[in-house]
């Protein structure tokens, strides 16, 4: 069982924006966001991070909707949302949305679930270095193009950037995300660099502490609180 994580990277938008699209989603969703001091193993853990006026949201492990959270908020702010996700430890990947519409994806084995997959549908999963640096200012094509590469299973992992702390892995994501001005918003101790919050919808429920799942402590390393499914 490998490593499953999700977020959204909001660009241009403040935590205060960002906050109040997220509990109106969840409100929608028959939910609730609420500022709570939980550990990071609760099944409803949610931190919101601004950075650079753009704002990182990380989901509970639980979460399924991540995607649909992105949407939500790229149409309601009407802004450039990420939808980051690492999958069983393998890749990291991210759909990009554009006031609510789908403008770009990334995923560095594009035929990870389907080996038939058509060329078309290879080549829908490049990622766009150059449509990236028009949405965000700044960013330029050069800073990230090298991350947006199919991986070479065979070969020894490799960094994109020299100033990388990264290779070609699923941690890669924290590399590319400081690029673009977002914050990967977990400390190297494991603690929450903003908020944190309780996080539920009418699929992710509000946590028992008699039905927690248990995860075990030594799977617990830089960024911890993922979302493990068996």
């Amino acid at each position: 069982m490998g490593l499953f994580l999700s977020m959204s990277g909001i660009i241009g938008k403040s935590e205060y924006e960002v906050e109040k699209c997220l509990r109106s989603y969840a409100e929608k969703k028959s939910g609730g966001l609420e500022i709570e001091e939980l550990e990071h193993l609760d099944d409803n853990f949610c931190v919101i991070n601004e950075n650079q006026n753009s704002t990182t949201i990380f989901y509970p492990y639980a979460l399924m909707e991540w995607d649909d959270v992105s949407i939500y908020i790229s149409s309601e702010l009407q802004c450039p949302v990420f939808s980051f996700h690492i999958h069983d430890g393998d890749l990291w990947m991210y759909l990009l949305y554009n006031k609510g519409e789908l403008v770009d994806q990334f995923n560095p084995i594009p035929d990870y679930w389907d080996d038939n997959l058509s060329k078309v549908d290879i080549d829908e999963q490049k990622g766009n270095a150059k449509l990236i640096s028009e949405l965000i200012p700044d960013v330029k094509i050069e800073d990230i193009n090298k991350y947006l590469v199919r991986w070479n299973l065979e070969d020894d992992e490799s960094k994109a950037y020299q100033d990388d702390e990264f290779e070609n892995i699923d941690w890669q994501i924290v590399d590319f995300m400081k690029k673009i001005g977002l914050e990967y918003p977990i400390d190297d101790s494991d603690k929450p660099k903003g908020k944190v919050y309780r996080l539920w919808t009418k699929e992710l429920k509000k946590s028992n502490l008699e039905q927690k799942q248990t995860i075990s402590e030594s799977s617990i390393n830089k960024g911890v609180w993922w979302k493990f499914w068996a």
